[in-house]
Parts: structure tokens; sequence; C-alpha cells
């Protein structure tokens, strides 16, 4: 599955760009925010990796280093086919003078430049980025425009660097925080159970603690969020409470998160808070399978 979707997203990460560029003539890998973030580059490599890392997925395949350096080669297969296709369609117009994309044409490689000589694919590419302006915009209005052989070649690798990166974040994210099983070599399911107020959190991490094992779970668990919280009240920073569990191998833990207000008075979660917890499988399940489902 994961060669099949790879090889799709593989194809449409080079064949969008193209398309764009022939009917636009924008470059979607050389688009920037704040003047060198490669947002557009970054979009790209991402498709290009998405169906790859999203197939591993699927699969349950364990998702590790070889499978990133896999992309790291993607993403370098894409850059490469998206530069080439665009030469091959590089034609130039002698009566207008302009540079057009057809297939049907007068190709650049018919033509020499000083400095460069033949239009061969790699003279082509050093010409462009040596010598096209670079617009600096802010909504709307140009603000500078700079053509430096120097510059130019450090914003295209920028913009080639932010092609594998975007590869690379389609896997990371992905995956996610998703837990793997070494024994059933599967990913783990995770479902949102419940959340209670951060106030309330120490006491009920208490009595998670002391009554984790007592075998009427199901009820204690009713009791507790009965207990600590206040059904229907929008809270402010708060624990969400996840079940991971895997049901090949029948394991279970809670997984909690913490979501706080920052100094931007937006509610996060608070990535340095980590607590888990093993319960047991089937009276777990049985809980959630009588109150949530």
């Amino acid at each position: 599955m994961s060669i099949i979707l790879g090889l799709l997203s593989l194809i449409v990460s080079i064949a969008l760009p193209v398309i764009i560029m022939v009917f636009t003539d924008f470059q979607v890998i050389h688009f920037s925010l704040f003047f060198i973030v490669p947002v557009g580059a970054i979009a790209v490599g991402y498709v290009c990796g998405f169906g790859f890392f999203k197939g591993l997925f699927l699969s349950h395949k364990k998702i590790k280093g070889a499978h990133f350096f896999i992309g790291v080669l993607m993403a370098i297969i894409c850059l490469v086919s998206i530069k080439y296709a665009t030469y091959y369609l590089t034609c130039f117009d002698e009566q207008t003078q302009d540079i057009v994309y057809t297939l049907d044409g007068d190709h650049i490689s018919n033509y020499e430049i000083d400095g460069y000589g033949t239009m061969t694919f790699f003279n082509y590419n050093k010409y462009l980025i040596e010598n096209t302006p670079i617009t600096f915009s802010r909504r709307s209005r140009t603000l500078a425009e700079v053509s430096n052989p120097t510059f130019g070649w450090i914003i295209a690798i920028i913009d080639y660097l932010g092609i594998i990166a975007g590869c690379l974040l389609s896997g990371s994210s992905i995956k996610g925080k998703s837990e793997y099983c070494d024994t059933c070599n599967k990913y783990k399911k995770s479902k949102k159970i419940f959340k209670i107020p951060k106030a309330n959190g120490k006491a009920f991490f208490d009595e998670l603690e002391t009554l984790v094992k007592d075998m009427n779970m199901d009820v204690f668990l009713e009791e507790i969020i009965q207990k600590h919280v206040n059904k229907g009240e929008k809270l402010d920073e708060y624990y969400e409470c996840h079940l991971v569990y895997c049901e090949s191998c029948r394991t279970a833990s809670f997984k909690f998160k913490l979501f706080e207000r920052t100094s931007k008075n937006k509610i996060e979660e608070n990535s340095s808070f980590n607590y888990n917890i093993k319960v047991n499988y089937d009276l777990v399940r049985s809980y959630i399978d009588q109150n949530v489902a």
C-alpha cells in the first residue's frame, strides 16, 4: 500500500506544480513568506511524502528512520522531476521574445547565452538561479527586487531544502504521537473519553492511582467523573484523557494531556506534561462501549 500511495503522491507533487506553471507562469516551489520561508516548497514536499507515509501507517508498518531517508530520496526525485519537466516544456517565441511552455515550439536548448553556453538542463537552471530577479513584496506592494547570483543560490537552496523538509514533515505529522504495539506490530487506537478541570487534577490523579486496579473500574470511572467533572461547564484549563489501547493483545492505558492558557491568552497543550497509567483493558473497554458509543 505504501508503494502505491507513495507513487501516486509523488506523481501529483510533480504534475501539479508543472501544470500551475504552464497555465499561470507561477512557480509554486519558489513561493515564500516573510522573504525566506519556503511555504510553496514545503507544501509540495508534504504532498510528495504524504502517500508513502500514510500507506505505512495504514499498513501498520512502524515508521522508522529508514523510511524518512526514503522520504528524502522522494523529495529529491520530486525536485529534479519538476525542474526537468519545466525545462522540457520551455521554448522561446521569436515573435514575442518571450519564454513559453509548450511541446510544440523552438526549444530553449537550441539557444546559447554568453557565459553559460548552450542551454542544457544544468546550464539553463544555473542561468535562472543567477539571473532571475527576486521580488520582495508586502500586501501586493513591491518592496524591493534583487538580481544577484549569490543571493539567487541562497534562495534556491532554501527552496530545495524546503521540499525535503515538507516531505519529512508529512511523515512526522502522520506518525504524530501514535503509539506502536511492538508485540502485535500495529498502531494502537486512541479515543478521547473525558476532561477534568485543571484545579481538580491532583485529587483526581491521587484517586486514580489508588483505585486503578479496582475490579469495578467501569463503576469507579463513572463515579470519579461525576465527582470531578461538572457536565456542561466550559473548561478554561483542563486535563484531557485519552484511552490508548491495542485490540489484539488487549492492553490499555490512560494518557492525559494538559491544556493551559498561555501568555498570549490562548489555550494550548502543555507539551512538557506527561502522565500515563496502565488500566484493565476489558473493564475499561466495557466502560467505553457502554457509556461513550
